[in-house]
């Protein structure tokens, strides 16, 4: 056994040295590859933290036109309150005058006591539509006139608020 480790030795050895060449020439490439992959690497980073900054920036660029969008309409949006509320004062104002104006109407013969409802017990009348007349208390009418015109502001406003939300599309 050992003529045949003798006999093939000096063979061993000139191949163990080529392996040896071989795996250093591997163990160099694949160093020059590691190499570019670490530069490569430090690279992505790069651009990735450049990246993460940029849109960073553009978010803080989007909340701050939203957060003006917000307060353009907050703002436009208390203008349409407020006009909505002074359209409301002077309808209720309005109105209230024009019930003032109205003079006092005599008690209707077919109604009982001083209930505001139509009289049951009269003829009809024939010369209006419906034939029944109503009476209607002032402080009645007052509030009626006061929810009219707070219908009639709340109506325009509604209208605001549409057209403000078509010009915005």
């Amino acid at each position: 056994m050992i003529g045949r480790i003798a006999r093939f030795a000096p063979q061993l050895g000139i191949t163990a040295l080529i392996v040896i060449a071989a795996l250093s020439a591997a163990l160099a490439l694949t160093r020059g590859k590691l190499a570019d992959a670490r530069k490569d690497l430090r690279v992505e980073k790069a651009l990735h933290e450049t990246d993460i900054a940029n849109f960073k920036a553009v978010q803080a660029s989007a909340d701050a036109a939203w957060q003006m969008e917000i307060a353009s309409i907050q703002t436009e949006n208390r203008r349409l309150n407020d006009e909505a509320d002074r359209r409301a004062d002077a309808g209720r104002a309005d109105y209230a005058a024009r019930v003032m104006r109205l003079p006092a109407a005599a008690a209707d013969p077919g109604l009982s006591g001083d209930a505001a409802l139509p009289g049951a017990g009269g003829a009809p009348s024939l010369d209006g539509p419906g034939g029944d007349s109503v009476l209607l208390a002032r402080s009645d009418a007052l509030i009626c006139a006061t929810n009219t015109a707070r219908l009639s502001a709340g109506h325009d406003w509604a209208i605001g608020m549409t057209d403000q939300a078509n010009a915005t599309r």
